[in-house]
């Protein structure tokens, strides 16, 4: 009988530990509920202030363009750079009629900055850096590289000039800068230029190319105020090649045989004459005779 009551008392005492323990696990989930739900009410306090800063952010006058940064141009909010040929005043002239879109720079589309610019036949490339705080705009130009240019005196402004992949540029104000490159300089009569394009710039390059391999020496200028009587300008004299016909490459082939001549005399060359096919002549400057 003792052994049943014993037997008795740890049923009821597992009974209790069981329903103690049921009842530390109740709170103990509830407390987890209670804490998950303060923890998710925290992160969603703290992804609306992060909303909030980040639009507060965006919306920084510091991360806009002014509204007429191009029409009154500043070179803090637009600078231009690697313009050599391009005066800056060009450029700005180019883009002031741009709308400056109500978005933050780094939203802003670069597009009519560049269609703008490419307009101007002497603009080969066009780059775009957008900066913030504050808000500006980088535009790096890759201009074409001028090859020759018209002028109708040694020392007079330049007229027009061509680049390197043909282009034929008139607009007079894109002429101040060009002659800071090694550029070939054809002398002609008229300023107008209705007869010349890039085409035709191209093949006078291609005979003081010939020029220079049979001389030895870098032509200077090309005088063509009479088409008929065409003057190359090298370093130590003039030559006369007369018409630039189709012989006009055989003729200068005869350079390389008169040049030694001219250091072995006394007198004064005025020019080596290549006008006449298969004669060589020395056009002295006491020499009377007319041509």
């Amino acid at each position: 009988m003792k052994l049943n009551a014993d037997n008795g008392e740890n049923s009821i005492d597992e009974i209790n530990n069981s329903v103690l323990r049921k009842q530390r696990e109740r709170h103990l989930r509830k407390k987890r509920k209670k804490l998950n739900r303060i923890k998710s009410l925290l992160k969603i306090i703290f992804i609306a202030l992060l909303i909030i800063l980040g639009y507060e952010l965006i919306t920084l006058p510091q991360w806009y363009l002014a509204s007429d940064v191009f029409s009154k141009p500043d070179a803090k909010a637009v600078r231009i750079i690697n313009n050599e040929i391009l005066p800056d005043k060009v450029i700005y002239d180019s883009l002031k009629n741009i709308k400056v879109q109500k978005k933050p720079i780094f939203l802003m589309s670069v597009n009519p900055i560049k269609r703008e610019l490419f307009k101007i036949p002497a603009v080969k490339k066009v780059y775009v850096r957008r900066f913030g705080f504050p808000a500006r705009v980088q535009i790096i130009l890759r201009e074409r590289t001028p090859v020759a240019v018209l002028k109708t005196a040694l020392n007079a402004k330049p007229i027009a000039f061509s680049t390197s992949d043909g282009i034929f540029i008139t607009n007079k104000n894109y002429m101040p800068l060009v002659e800071t490159k090694p550029v070939l300089k054809i002398i002609i009569k008229s300023p107008d230029i209705k007869d010349w394009d890039g085409k035709r710039i191209e093949n006078i390059r291609k005979i003081v190319k010939s020029v220079e391999t049979y001389s030895s020496e870098k032509v200077q200028y090309v005088d063509m105020r009479d088409v008929n009587d065409v003057y190359v300008k090298i370093e130590s004299t003039n030559i006369r090649l007369g018409v630039l016909d189709s012989t006009v490459y055989e003729r200068i082939k005869r350079i390389y045989t008169i040049l030694p001549q001219i250091n072995n005399m006394n007198s004064q060359i005025k020019y080596i004459d290549l006008s006449w096919d298969k004669v060589n002549y020395l056009k002295l400057d006491n020499d009377k005779k007319d041509e």
